[in-house]
C-alpha cells in the first residue's frame, strides 16, 4: 500500500501519526503492521544513521525502535496502536531526551508481592500450550506467559481481525488448530498472560526458580515449583551485504505480517534461503496477491527421489502436504530456482535490488549473477535456539558454546525443576514440541506428585515419529551452510553496533585474540540491544578461523540479565545497602587441555594479566628482564575487563566512615597513590599513542541531607590531609557543574583530579606495549603448584612446567589461591560485584557522580552510556561459577541512580555484567613477601585506578631493589598480628 492510501485499508477504523503524518490502523494490530501497510519499511535508524526497519517481527532485533507518544525505544513488532497515537522515528545511536519525552514506567511505590504458582510456562507457543494443558489435566496450578501480544506462538500465530487474515480468506487449518489448542488451554484453567517479558531469573533464599516479569509498564515476579521453558527459536540471519536495509527481514516476520494483519510486506517480494518455511510463505504470499521468487540452496526435492521417498514413507500426509505447497507456488505463477543464494541487495533507503547466484560444486555462489526488483527480501537459513533463560540458570549445553540445552525426551534438564521444550532446546518443528510439550506437563507432575495420573496419550510415540520426519525433512532440504561466506568487508556482522566484517577481523588478527569475550570487549560486537543474538555465533566463526597458536576457546558469549531491555523505572526499587563486601567462594578455574608453554624458563613470572600483572610485566621488559605473564584465561578477562572505568581520587562513601574497612585509615593511606597512578596513567596515554577514553573531568559526591553533608566535611578533610584537591561545594556549584542531577541535594564534595577511562581500550594498550618491550604473555595457562627451585621457583600449569626466578602475584581476588599453593596466607577476598549499562543517550553528565550514603557510581561513556555502579553485590554463575548480576541487586542499584539522575527514568537498561572484585582491608597488598623471599605480591582493591603505578613499583622493586615511595604500610606483614588485620565485614 502507497503511504497515501490511508482510507483503503479493510477494518481500519483507528488513526495513529507516523512522523505528523495520519495513517489508517486496524484494531489489534502492532504499529509495524501499520507503517509496513503504508510502505514505511524504514521504520528507524542505525548508529551511523542509515535507515533500519523491521527486521525479525518478534522482538529480538530491536531495529524497529520507535518512540511512541514520548516514550522512547518502544518495539514496534510488539507494540499494538492505539487511536491518535503518535509514532515517530528514532536512531539507535545516542537518544535525544526532549522535554516531551515522558517516563516509561511509574515509580513503584512498593515492592511487589511473589506470585506463587506449581509451574510456570514461559512461551505460549505449541510446545508450551500442550505442557501447560497436560500439567493442568494433572491437578496443578499453572500459568503461562508469552511476549508475543496473543497465545500461539510463531507456529500457531493467530489472526487479530480473522477476515483479514492470508489477504482476507480467513485463518487456515494451521491457525484454527492453534486456536483450539489456545482453547483447550483456557478451558483447562491454564492462566495465559500475553505481553509479558521474562527478562531475569535467579534462585530465591528457599531454592526455588523466580522469575521476573515485565508486562505494560510493570515489573513483577513469578516463583515456580517447575519451570518449562519454551522460548521456541529464532531465525539464524543470511548474512549479504545489504542485509541491514529496510525491507530485508526474516520469512517469519514477513508471515507474522501476512497471517496475523493481513499485511503483505510488498508486492515484489523475494524469498531466500534454505528450507521448507520458505516455500509456504511463498505460497501465502502468492495467494495474497504478492509477486514472489524463492531462492533455495538445496537442490529440487525431484533430484533426491532416495531422499524424497524416506520422507515419504516417514509420514506420508505430511510430506504430500509439503509436495502440494510446491505445487501451488507453480499454479499461482510464483518462480523458484533451486541450488541459487542471495549474494546482495543493493537500495536507497531501502531494498530496491536483489542479486542471486547459482551455487557451484564447492557450495559458493558462481555465475551468471541476476538482478531482481525488489519491494522485500524475506530470508530464512534455518533457526537458532532461544535458550537465554534455560542457560541463564545453569542447564547444561550440549557443548561449549552450544546453545542448545542437553535434555531428555520429556525436556528434562541438568536442573531437576527445569524442563526445555521444543526448539527452546534445539529446532524440531512444531509436531516435536507439542510431543514433547505433553512428556515434559506430565513429567511436572510426577515430580510435584500430582492429585491426578498423568497420561501419556501417545506422546512418546508422536515425539519419535515426528523426529524421524524431521531428520529426513532436512536430508531432503541439506544445503551448504552459508555462515559468512557470502559477507563482504564492508557487510555489517553486528546490526545493533554496526561493525563489520573487516573490523572484526582486523581486531583478531591484531590483537590476536583466541576467544570471543575478549573480541567482545575490544571490538563492541554483542554489546548491543540484542545482546549478539545475532552475532555471537558468527564472532566465534571469525575466532576460530583467526586463531593462531593453541586451540580457540569454544565458549561464547553467557546470557546475562536483563535478557531484553526494560525501562529503568520499572526495575528500580529501593533495598536496604549492605554494609560491606560479601565474601564469595572463588570458582573453580577451567581447565582445558592447549598448547604447551611457548617457554620453560624466565628471570620474572607474573601471575595474573590484569591490569596490574600487564603493567608489572611493561615496565619489567622495558627495563630488560625476561618476563612471562600466566593468566588462567585471557588477559583482562577478569576484574579488569569487568571494571567500569572509573579514577577515583577521592574516597568512596564505603571508604570512610562507619561503612570502612577497619577504621577507614588504610584507604586513606592509599590516596597519594592513586593520584600519582591517574598522573601516571596520563603519561601513558600520551606516551602509547592510543585513544584510552582517558577523560579528568572532576567527580562530585552528593549529599541529601545535612548529616551527608557531615559526612562530606570529614572526609574531604582527611582527604585534604593526604593531598588530594578536595572540597565541600554548595547546591548552586553543583547544579552548574551537573545540571542533570536531581534538585533535591543540597551540596556536594568536589574532587577535580577524578576522571574516567575505557578498560576495555586501556588494558588493552598496556597488553600490546608489554608485548612489544618482550614480554610473553600465555593465556590458559591456570597455576595448579609453585615450589621453590633453589633459589627460584617451579611453577606447574596445565600447559606445562616453567620455572622463574621470582614471581609476581597479581593474580586479583585469586591471590590468596596463589599465595597458599606457596603454605602462605594472603589476606584477599572475592567479592562479586555488578554493573549496569543503560541505552545511549545524548550527553547529560560531565564527571563521576557518586552519593554520600547511598552505594552509587555514575559516569556516562564516550558512547552516549550510562554505567551504573557502587559495589552492589552479584553472584555467581551456576555452571562456569563467573560472576552474575542478581535481579535484587540490580534493582538496587537502579534506584538509587534514577533517584540521582531523573532522566534515566526515560531510558531503558541494556544489559548487566558482573566482575569479581577484590577485597582487602582497604589498601594494597604490594611488596616482597617477608616469608617467601623472591615472592612479591601486587594486588589492590581499587585495580584500576592503582593499576599502572603497582607494576612500576613492583617492577622498581624486583630491578633496582628500592623505590621512592614508603610502601611499608602496605606491605602484607601488617596482617602478622592479625590474619584478618583490622578489616571487618557487615552484611546486608
Amino acid at each position: 500500500m502507497s503511504p497515501g492510501a490511508t482510507a483503503q485499508r479493510p477494518g481500519a477504523t483507528l488513526a495513529v501519526s507516523f512522523d505528523g503524518q495520519r495513517l489508517a490502523a486496524v484494531p489489534g494490530e502492532t504499529v509495524a503492521a501499520t507503517l509496513v501497510a503504508h510502505g514505511h519499511l524504514a521504520q528507524s535508524f542505525d548508529k551511523a544513521d542509515a535507515p533500519r526497519g523491521l527486521y525479525c517481527g518478534m522482538g529480538v532485533c530491536h531495529d524497529c525502535l520507535v518512540t511512541i507518544d514520548g516514550r522512547l525505544s518502544q518495539r514496534a513488532c510488539l507494540t499494538k496502536v492505539a487511536d491518535g497515537m503518535r509514532v515517530e522515528r528514532q536512531g539507535a545511536g545516542k537518544l535525544s531526551i526532549a522535554p516531551r519525552t515522558v517516563d516509561l514506567a511509574p515509580l513503584r511505590m512498593a515492592t511487589a508481592p511473589v506470585r506463587h504458582t506449581d509451574v510456570l510456562v514461559v512461551g505460549a507457543g505449541p510446545g508450551g500450550l500442550s505442557a501447560a494443558i497436560a500439567a493442568r489435566r494433572a491437578g496443578l496450578e499453572v500459568l503461562v506467559v508469552d511476549e508475543r501480544p496473543g497465545p500461539g506462538g510463531q507456529f500457531y500465530k493467530q489472526p487479530v481481525v480473522p477476515d483479514l487474515a492470508r489477504g482476507g480468506r480467513g485463518p487456515d487449518a494451521q491457525a484454527r488448530a492453534g486456536r483450539a489448542l489456545i482453547d483447550a488451554a483456557i478451558a483447562a484453567g491454564v492462566v495465559v498472560e500475553s505481553g509479558t517479558l521474562v527478562w531475569g531469573a535467579a534462585r530465591a533464599a528457599d531454592g526455588q526458580i523466580e522469575i521476573e516479569t515485565f508486562a505494560g509498564s510493570v515489573a513483577a515476579r513469578v516463583a515456580a515449583r517447575i519451570l518449562v521453558v519454551a522460548t521456541g527459536a529464532y531465525e539464524r540471519p543470511l548474512v549479504v551485504p545489504g542485509w541491514t536495509l529496510p525491507g530485508v527481514m526474516t520469512t517469519g516476520a514477513g508471515q507474522t505480517l501476512l497471517r496475523s494483519y493481513g499485511v503483505t510486506p510488498g508486492q515484489k517480494v523475494l524469498v531466500v534461503g534454505n528450507g521448507p518455511l520458505n516455500f509456504q510463505v511463498a505460497a501465502e504470499l502468492l495467494a495474497a496477491g504478492s509477486d514472489v521468487t524463492v531462492v533455495e540452496a538445496a537442490p529440487p526435492p525431484w533430484q533426491r527421489p532416495r531422499r524424497g521417498a524416506g520422507l515419504l514413507l516417514a509420514d506420508p500426509r505430511l510430506a504430500l502436504a509439503g509436495l502440494a505447497t510446491i505445487a501451488a507456488i507453480r499454479r499461482a505463477g510464483g518462480r523458484m530456482l533451486f541450488r541459487h543464494r542471495l549474494v546482495r541487495v543493493d537500495g536507497a533507503g531501502q531494498a530496491q535490488t536483489a542479486v542471486i547466484a547459482p551455487l557451484a560444486a564447492n557450495g559458493k555462489p558462481g555465475e551468471p549473477t541476476r538482478s531482481l526488483q525488489v519491494d522485500a527480501v524475506l530470508t530464512g537459513d534455518g533457526f537458532w535456539p532461544a535458550s537465554e533463560l534455560p542457560r541463564l540458570l545453569g542447564c547444561r549445553t550440549l557443548a561449549p558454546g552450544n546453545n542448545a540445552i542437553e535434555r531428555g525426551d520429556d525436556g528434562s534438564t541438568s536442573l531437576a525443576d527445569v524442563f526445555v521444550v521444543g526448539e527452546a532446546g534445539g529446532f524440531g518443528g512444531a509436531h516435536i514440541a507439542m510431543a514433547q510439550g505433553q512428556l515434559a506437563g506430565a513429567a511436572a507432575a510426577r515430580r510435584l506428585g500430582a492429585d491426578k495420573a498423568p497420561v501419556d496419550g501417545g506422546a512418546t510415540r508422536r515425539l519419535a515419529h515426528h523426529r524421524r520426519f524431521q531428520q529426513k525433512l532436512w536430508r531432503l532440504f541439506a544445503a551448504p551452510e552459508a555462515g559468512l561466506t557470502l559477507a563482504d568487508g564492508d557487510t555489517t556482522i553486528c546490526r545493533c553496533e554496526g561493525i563489520s566484517l573487516d573490523s572484526l577481523r582486523h581486531t583478531i588478527a591484531r590483537h590476536e585474540i583466541a576467544d570471543v569475550a575478549t573480541l567482545k570487549r575490544l571490538s563492541r560486537a554483542g554489546m548491543g540491544r540484542c545482546q549478539g543474538r545475532y552475532c555471537a555465533e558468527r564472532l566465534r566463526t571469525l575466532v576460530e578461523a583467526g586463531k593462531r597458536d593453541g586451540v580457540a576457546s569454544p565458549v561464547g558469549l553467557a546470557p546475562q540479565m536483563p535478557l531484553r531491555p526494560v525501562p529503568v523505572m520499572a526495575l528500580a526499587e529501593e533495598k536496604p545497602e549492605w554494609g560491606g563486601h560479601q565474601r564469595s567462594l572463588l570458582p573453580d578455574g577451567s581447565v582445558r587441555a592447549t598448547a604447551s608453554l611457548p617457554v620453560a624458563a624466565t628471570d620474572i613470572l607474573v601471575i595474573g594479566a590484569g591490569i596490574v600483572g600487564l603493567s608489572t610485566a611493561l615496565f619489567l621488559a622495558r627495563a630488560g628482564r625476561s618476563v612471562v605473564v600466566l593468566d588462567e584465561a585471557y588477559p583482562n578477562a577478569g576484574a579488569s575487563g569487568g571494571n567500569a572505568g572509573s579514577l577515583h581520587a577521592q574516597l568512596l562513601s564505603f571508604d570512610h566512615g562507619e561503612k570502612a574497612e577497619g577504621d577507614g585509615g588504610a584507604a586513606a593511606r592509599t590516596l597519594p597513590l592513586q593520584i600519582e597512578s591517574i598522573r601516571l596513567w596520563q603519561a601513558l596515554a600520551a606516551e602509547l599513542g592510543a585513544d584510552l577514553e582517558l577523560k579528568i573531568t572532576g567527580g562530585v559526591m552528593v549529599a541529601e541531607t545535612e548529616v551527608d553533608l557531615r559526612f562530606l566535611a570529614a572526609k574531604t578533610a582527611v582527604e585534604r590531609a593526604q593531598g588530594v584537591d578536595c572540597e565541600v561545594i554548595t547546591a548552586a556549584d553543583l547544579r552548574r557543574l551537573e545540571p542533570a542531577l536531581d534538585e533535591r541535594f543540597i551540596g556536594a564534595s568536589y574532587c577535580p583530579l577524578e576522571g574516567k577511562i575505557n578498560p576495555l581500550l586501556a588494558t588493552e594498550a598496556i597488553r600490546r606495549a608489554a608485548h612489544t618491550a618482550g614480554a610473553t604473555i600465555v593465556p590458559e595457562a591456570q597455576v595448579v603448584a609453585v615450589e621453590r627451585a633453589g633459589a627460584g621457583f617451579r611453577v606447574v600449569t596445565q600447559r606445562g612446567v616453567i620455572t622463574a626466578g621470582r614471581v609476581v602475584n597479581a593474580a586479583g581476588a585469586y591471590a590468596a589461591r596463589i599465595g597458599r599453593l606457596l603454605d602462605v596466607e594472603v589476606p584477599v577476598f572475592g567479592a562479586p560485584l555488578q554493573m549496569v549499562v543503560t541505552e545511549a543517550v545524548e550527553p547529560l553528565l560531565g564527571g563521576l557522580v557518586a552519593h554520600a550514603s547511598r552505594h552509587l557510581t555514575l559516569k556516562q561513556a564516550g558512547n552516549g552510556n550510562f554505567i551504573l555502579g557502587g559495589a552492589w553485590t552479584a553472584g555467581l554463575d551456576p555452571v562456569r561459577g563467573h560472576p552474575r548480576p542478581l535481579p535484587a541487586s540490580i534493582e538496587g542499584n537502579l534506584w538509587i541512580a534514577q533517584h540521582v539522575l531523573p532522566a534515566l527514568r526515560k531510558i531503558n537498561v541494556i544489559r548487566s555484567w558482573a566482575a569479581l572484585n577484590i577485597n582487602i582491608d582497604g589498601a594494597p597488598i604490594i611488596g616482597e613477601d617477608p616469608r617467601v623471599p623472591g615472592l612479591f605480591n601486587a594486588v589492590t582493591s581499587n585495580g584500576y585506578t592503582l593499576g599502572p603505578l603497582m607494576g612500576q613499583i613492583t617492577a622498581d622493586l624486583i630491578v633496582a631493589r628500592r623505590t621512592e615511595r614508603d610502601i611499608r604500610p602496605f606491605s602484607v606483614a601488617r596482617f602478622e598480628a592479625s590474619p584478618e588485620g583490622a578489616r571487618h565485614d557487615r552484611t546486608a
